[in-house]
């Protein structure tokens, strides 16, 4: 099971952080991508296809990034895997 980082949208860092927040769509929780440094989001996405998406951009990337979560919602299944706060920064 992988293993998630949890932020709060106030703690993302624009340097080194790709973020998927998770929000409530129409038909339940769904995600969209944020990348900081190029102030750019994807539209609302199924959660699954927003975290492998993600992984994907960051496993691409010559710059080492964090894939960080935002779910100020509680609305995280374990379904998508482990989500553990990120010890130096806030969740809320």
């Amino acid at each position: 099971m992988t293993t998630y980082k949890k932020v709060s949208r106030h703690d993302v860092s624009k340097e080194t952080d790709l973020v998927v927040t998770v929000i409530q769509g129409v038909t339940g929780p769904c995600a969209f991508i944020t990348d900081p440094a190029q102030a750019r989001d994807t539209i609302p996405l199924p959660v699954e296809e927003a975290l492998i998406s993600a992984r994907q951009m960051i496993g691409e990337d010559l710059n080492p990034r964090n894939l960080v979560i935002v779910d100020e919602d509680d609305l995280w299944d374990t379904r998508w895997g482990r989500l553990v706060p990120r010890a130096e920064r806030s969740t809320i």
